[in-house]
């Protein structure tokens, strides 16, 4: 999508997940479990901001909630793109499309 005048790809991995979880202060579990309130705006911001440090270590929170408000409707977008690449990768940092497959739940042996 479209955002601070480029193409940017959301992608979460190890470090973007960390990034988040140590901003947020919440786990894996608490984020999964929580969902997602576009009225959250922090949250919203820092949803985008960690699917896009993995191009940019260096990329502020700020600077992204400059870009997000700087055309109309385009946080929500980028939030629910955020949030489906973050699904996406706690599926695969976590296994977890395998494991409900074997019908086993996340964390358990």
């Amino acid at each position: 999508m479209k955002i601070g005048g480029k193409e940017r790809k959301f992608k979460y991995g190890l470090n973007s997940i960390r990034a988040l979880v140590r901003e947020t202060g919440k786990t894996p579990q608490e984020i999964l479990e929580g969902g997602f309130d576009p009225r959250d705006v922090e949250f919203g911001v820092l949803l985008v901001w960690a699917a896009l440090i993995w191009q940019d270590r260096n990329l502020a929170v700020d600077q992204v909630g400059d870009w997000l408000d700087s055309e109309e409707g385009l946080y929500v977008e980028a939030a629910q793109e955020a949030i489906n690449a973050l699904l996406e990768g706690f599926r695969r940092t976590f296994r977890l499309a395998s494991m409900e497959a074997e019908g086993e739940e996340p964390g358990k042996n």
